[in-house]
Formats: C-alpha cells, structure tokens, sequence
C-alpha cells in the first residue's frame, strides 16, 4: 500500500483530491491539539511530498504550519512573546524545508517504499536539523537530546504510516480505482 497520487483530471478526481486535503487539514487539527506542539511535520512533509505536486506540496505544508499556529497561539495558550514568536517561524521554515527535501527525493509518479522511507528520512533530517540549529541562537537546544529526537523520530514514522493508511482508506472509499499505479518497488 503506497501514497495514492490521485490523479487531477476528472471531476471525481478533483472531489477526491479535495477530501484527501481536507483529510491531511483535519489529521494536522487532531495532531496538534493531541501533542501540542510536537506535530509530525516530517510525517506531513512525505504525505504532501508524496501525494502532490510539490508547489502544492509545499502550499499545504505552509497551511499545515498555519492551522498549528492557529491552534497554539487560539486554543493552546502558547505565549505572545518575541521567542515564542521566532520559534513559530523557524518551525514554519523547517517545516517547508522538510517538504522540499522530501519532494526532492520523491517523484511524484514514481512513488516507492523505499522512496518514501529516503523522503521521510531527508525530512526528518531537514526538520530537526535546522531547529536545532535555530536552538543553538534562540536556547532550548536540551530538546534536541537524542532520547527526543528518536521519540520526535518515532512519533512522526507512526503518524507517517496512519496517514499513508488514511489515503488508502479514502481512497477506497471514493471508489477510486487502481487504474495508474505509482511504482511500488522495494
């Protein structure tokens, strides 16, 4: 079971890519409120990689990174100061760059297993790299311990594979058939 890339022709197809983002916008809802402010960006990043042309991709990721901001700064109470501020838009950064090295390491009508596990290790590498690097000038690099980064590492291989089974589940579910196949080697 790989990414469905749906395809953008057909207006079935254009209400089943529909669904598959307000899917992707919900899950990112539920991540956010469920861990606050550990949402499974590298997760997103491959999922938007993987499914979307990547100026898409990269569209989504951003709403992604502003439904979690909404969320802390609405419903979470993260606080209104200039750190908390700085950490917001480097987490923004980071998540973008994460879509990028994922996209970069994924063609869209060439989606593998093995693929999938190179974008979501660039992303991961992207995602927690530059924030450490932006914890070294703003403090906090303690997070970056590697117990965190396994669990962080974790955490979004976990999210990583209930939305690749959500996509799946959608797709079923739109009775979209497998009519194009993206490449699914090992």
């Amino acid at each position: 079971m790989a990414f469905a890339v749906l395809p953008r022709r057909e207006a079935r197809d254009r209400s089943a890519s529909a669904a598959w983002l307000a899917l992707i916008l919900a899950a990112e809802g539920v991540s956010c409120v469920t861990f606050a402010c550990v949402t499974p960006f590298a997760a997103f990043a491959v999922v938007t990689a993987a499914t979307m042309p990547w100026r898409r991709a990269l569209t989504v990721s951003a709403a992604i990174w502003l439904i979690n901001q909404a969320i802390g700064y609405g419903v979470l109470g993260y606080p209104l100061d200039a750190l908390s501020f700085a950490w917001g838009g480097a987490i923004g950064i980071a998540a973008l760059a994460a879509t990028a090295a994922a996209a970069g390491l994924m063609r869209r009508r060439d989606v593998s297993w093995s693929r999938i596990a190179l974008g979501f290790a660039a992303a991961l590498a992207a995602y927690e790299g530059l924030l450490f690097l932006v914890s070294l000038g703003l403090g906090d690099s303690q997070n970056f311990a590697p117990i965190i980064v396994v669990q962080v590492a974790l955490a979004n291989a976990g999210w990583l594979v209930g939305l690749a089974i959500l996509g799946h589940l959608a797709r079923r579910a739109a009775g979209i058939r497998r009519d194009w196949r993206p490449a699914v080697t090992t």
